[in-house]
């Protein structure tokens, strides 16, 4: 990020101490800005959310409104008024098959976990369907839009007006700014995450385009790649943070700070069974890093490279869509630090272990007198700033493993927002 001389001369940024502010989380997945907020207790107060995933919103209410506790003494509606009241926020919404997932059907205990979760992170729902109007006051409004669209690892299909990706819900949040603008009610501050491809070659046009908006409805903007390696968690996983003040003010951004833990030391240690893979699997799942790379007019993810060579040894899972090399299934030391957690995840890792007899077939895969397994979902969460009573709240209130690692690969770092929000409140 480049700064002008205007913007050195800007006063800095500092929201005042004394004052709540009021947070608004649009894409709130499993509320990773919310965490940020109460582990640096400042005092804050969420107004409310906009989600449709029914299991980040069953998490977001277990780890941020006690819903496992209040599960047991509330005094809940008629089922069809449950139904229909999570049916018109979009709540678990198939919008490939135009389908509610949430109907009548609905065995009652879940619709029960499903309502209240959302009366208790206050959730407004589709953000298509949200107005300025419908909304509380807000000081602090955090839009992490979706990144499948952009994203190196997803379709790529941008984020146009219009394109109806979910990339491009991006400009929902233009138009309830410019609602907002109408009626003098304007967020003191915005704070964007998305993947480094925001600002990409792809993109950038349409970032330009954003960021013109912002200034002109008054906002200064700052935005920069940070990496959450930089932030004390053992984890490679760059993002772009814009951060906008409305008015003339600067922002600094956080410095990074040395890291000094590795993947092992949020290593678990005790892992269930299941986690490990077997030598069968492992030999389905290994390829030859160097061979892979040759295949012609071959894509190589970015930082590909750099993790091989600078974060730890690795032997490369094999998985190919037409030219495109994938970073799923690679096998990392335990030593070095993780690769990008995604929603797609599916990596395993090598664990120390003490010296092995000679293998039997059927045994568990080993490299050298290593096991290899999976991180579980505590690492998962572990790596992505969340507390372990914040697994077993979110597990407490039904939520499988498979979308538990979903929602550790879309969250956000909550090291890194808490190192963003130092520098603001």
């Amino acid at each position: 990020m480049h700064l002008n001389l205007y913007e050195l001369l800007l006063p800095t940024f500092k929201w005042p101490k004394e004052k709540t502010i009021r947070v608004f989380e649009t894409f709130a997945g499993i509320g990773a800005q919310a965490k940020g907020f109460e582990n640096l207790q400042i005092n804050h107060v969420v107004t409310g959310i906009s989600e449709i995933d029914k299991d980040a919103i069953l998490a977001y209410a277990a780890i941020h409104c006690d819903l496992n506790r209040i599960m047991q003494s509330y005094s809940f509606p008629e089922k069809e008024e449950m139904v229909a009241y999570l049916q018109k926020l979009d709540v678990g919404y198939d919008f490939k098959n135009q389908r509610h997932t949430i109907t009548e059907k609905t065995g009652i205990d879940k619709v029960k976990r499903y309502y209240l979760a959302n009366v208790l992170s206050k959730n407004y729902g589709n953000i298509s369907k949200i107005h300025m109007s419908d909304l509380p006051e807000i000081d602090f409004l955090t839009y992490s839009f979706p990144c499948q669209d952009l994203s190196r690892a997803g379709a790529m299909r941008g984020m146009d007006k219009e394109s109806h990706t979910r990339s491009g819900l991006l400009w929902e949040i233009e138009r309830i700014l410019e609602e907002g603008y109408a009626m003098n009610r304007l967020p003191m501050i915005l704070m964007m995450e998305n993947v480094p491809e925001v600002i990409g070659t792809r993109n950038l046009k349409n970032f330009r385009k954003w960021y013109a908006k912002l200034e002109e409805l008054g906002y200064q903007s700052y935005y920069k790649i940070l990496d959450a390696s930089d932030f004390g968690v053992p984890q490679h996983r760059e993002r772009c943070f814009m951060i906008s003040i409305y008015g003339a003010y600067h922002y600094d951004f956080p410095m990074p700070v040395p890291l000094t833990i590795s993947l092992q030391d949020v290593m678990e240690n005790k892992a269930d069974k299941s986690d490990f893979i077997s030598h069968k699997d492992m030999l389905k799942m290994i390829s030859v890093h160097d061979e892979t790379m040759k295949l012609p007019d071959c894509y190589v993810p970015q930082n590909i490279e750099h993790q091989r060579f600078n974060f730890m040894k690795c032997i490369n899972g094999k998985n190919i869509h037409g030219k495109r090399v994938s970073q799923t299934n690679r096998i990392f030391d335990s030593r070095g630090i993780s690769a990008t957690l995604t929603c797609g995840y599916t990596g395993y890792y090598l664990v120390d272990s003490s010296q092995y007899p000679d293998e039997d077939i059927g045994d568990r895969a080993r490299i050298g007198y290593k096991l290899v397994r999976r991180l579980t979902v505590k690492e998962a969460y572990r790596l992505m700033g969340f507390a372990d009573e914040d697994v077993e709240k979110v597990i407490s209130a039904g939520v499988s493993r498979h979308q538990m690692y979903r929602q550790a690969g879309n969250s956000i770092v909550v090291n890194v927002l808490m190192a963003l929000f130092n520098q603001l409140f």
